[in-house]
């Protein structure tokens, strides 16, 4: 009975004859009967071996290394009539039935094998294997199982049954396989790595970011491991933690120029907006103006409020980069703070027609006819940008404005409403809602409280201490509005309508004179203005 696995690449030395003889055991007759082992297991007796059986699985072995699958197998099976138990002739008549693609039978064959020695390592191997071909998964596991149990210090099989539960989707297991294989022993850095890739897609960051720093330590010098370092390490926002593996990548890349971007990003992030420039500006000089390089310049310009380099960049932005939305908004944006609103509106009405349903687009065109006082215009545009994110409290509250512009009071009273309902600590929503309440002379309680609970969110803001003195004066109590919007002024000085409203209680005070004197103010502000004008004159 042969009870031994050859290795086909020794076919043609005496190392093979001499394994075979040592090895197995045979009945002498022609056709043997079939025989139990002697023992179970990868273990036999030793016993002189049937020639018959010899020649002709060695053919056979011959035959499967040439391909010759069909061949193959008749010399197997010609080998089983000698000896129709032995594991070895089974397994390698299984695996050429495999060649095939007969898996039932190379099945069969492999259980047979198995059943004549359970321990058998390439016919459980070999099983499990034709168990994953066949989409069988567990039973493939189960034979993977078993072989881990058989021999505990083959680590493959942990490899496989960490395969094999990514197979079945079990994500958490299999990096609880990869993670324990790497525990067993920390040399097995493979099973490590793959622990981590895992973790990353199931979104086990912090696992990931841990053993991503355990990868960096072992090998320094391996720029893939640097590089799902950094990119973890923004995304949990340790950016000094990214700033050092970004750093460490661009040594390991000769200053690779997208990682310089990916580090002047992180720079920027991180509030070293000196560093980030610098980054940027060696990567534009040098030439490499990518979108992300023009963006953040325009980030950096904005926060520096450098508008003219702004306006400048941009349009090189918008040359080279034509479909690529923020060189427009960028633009816009400088222009509107260099007081060439015209111009923002003609760059974004541009951009709209090449993004549409772009809700900053459409929300800066709002703003810009705003400033030019094109109210229609705006509203049309605001209406555009919450159909886009109907969820915006910015865009509500300029289009609240829009309508009180408009005088389309129940549009705006019905907006407040809904910021209040929203979130009703939003002090600009109840100073705002409170401040039309008093122009229109209507529900001036209600205006008084929710300017009362703006004051306590920001009891220093100019704007609101002169809305609750405005109530105040609407109320007829006139110390009172004086004592607020006296401090609003004290806070901020240069605002016209404020020095009005002081004008208009000071008159209410009987002090003409100090009166007319805040309305000069105001018009040196709001030159043109008919209405103060017409006061300065009647006082």
């Amino acid at each position: 009975m042969v009870s031994c696995r050859f290795s086909r690449f020794s076919i043609f030395g005496g190392t093979l004859c001499l394994f075979f003889f040592a090895t197995c055991s045979t009945q002498p007759s022609a056709r043997p009967e079939i025989t139990e082992p002697e023992v179970s297991g990868s273990e036999s007796s030793l016993a002189a071996v049937n020639p018959e059986a010899l020649k002709h699985f060695m053919d056979g072995e011959m035959l499967l290394v040439q391909g010759n699958y069909p061949m193959a197998i008749l010399e197997f099976q010609d080998a089983l009539i000698y000896d129709s138990s032995a594991p070895a002739i089974l397994t390698s008549l299984a695996e050429a039935y495999m060649k095939l693609g007969k898996f039932e039978r190379a099945e069969a064959h492999l259980l047979e094998a198995i059943s004549h020695a359970p321990k058998n390592r390439e016919a459980r191997e070999l099983l499990g294997h034709q168990y994953l071909i066949r989409g069988q998964v567990d039973k493939a596991e189960r034979e993977y199982e078993l072989l881990k149990e058989f021999y505990p210090a083959s680590k493959e099989f942990s490899y496989v049954l960490g395969e094999i539960a990514l197979r079945k989707g079990e994500l958490e297991s299999a990096q609880e396989q990869f993670w324990k294989i790497y525990q067993e022993d920390t040399m097995e850095v493979r099973a490590l790595q793959r622990a981590a890739g895992i973790a990353r897609d199931r979104g086990d960051l912090k696992f990931a970011f841990e053993a991503f720093e355990i990868l960096t330590d072992f090998d320094p010098e391996n720029a893939q491991f640097w590089r799902a370092y950094s990119e973890l390490a923004v995304v949990l926002e340790r950016y000094q933690s990214a700033i050092s593996g970004l750093e460490r990548l661009t040594d390991l890349t000769s200053d690779d120029p997208q990682i310089l971007e990916r580090l002047a990003i992180v720079y920027f992030d991180n509030n070293e907006v000196e560093k980030a420039d610098s980054v940027l500006h060696h990567l534009y000089d040098d030439g490499h103006k990518s979108p992300g390089v023009f963006y953040y310049l325009g980030r950096i310009a904005m926060s520096k409020e450098e508008y003219e380099t702004l306006e400048s960049q941009s349009s090189e932005f918008i040359e080279s980069f034509p479909h690529e939305r923020s060189g427009y908004t960028h633009l816009a944006m400088a222009r509107i703070n260099l007081d060439k609103t015209l111009g923002a509106i003609s760059t974004l009405l541009k951009a709209r027609e090449l993004f549409p349903d772009d809700f900053a687009v459409n929300y800066l065109l709002g703003n810009s006819y705003t400033i030019e006082e094109n109210y229609l215009l705006a509203k049309e545009s605001l209406l555009s940008a919450l159909k886009i994110e109907p969820e915006s409290r910015v865009a509500k509250h300029l289009l609240a404005t829009i309508y009180n512009h408009l005088e389309e009071w129940e549009s705006s009273d019905g907006l407040y409403r809904e910021l209040l309902e929203g979130e009703g600590n939003d002090s600009q929503a109840l100073n705002n809602y409170s401040y039309t309440l008093a122009e229109r002379d209507v529900k001036l309680d209600s205006a008084l409280q929710m300017a009362q609970k703006a004051i306590v969110f920001e009891p220093e803001n100019p704007a609101y201490l002169d809305t609750i003195g405005w109530i105040y004066f609407k109320m007829g109590e006139y110390q009172k509005a004086l004592q607020y919007i006296e401090k609003s002024l004290n806070l901020e000085d240069d605002n016209s309508v404020v020095l009005e409203h002081f004008g208009d209680v000071l008159v209410k005070l009987n002090r003409n004179d100090l009166a007319r004197e805040y309305y000069q103010k105001a018009l040196e502000i709001d030159t043109g203005n008919q209405r103060l004008l017409e006061k300065i004159e009647s006082e």
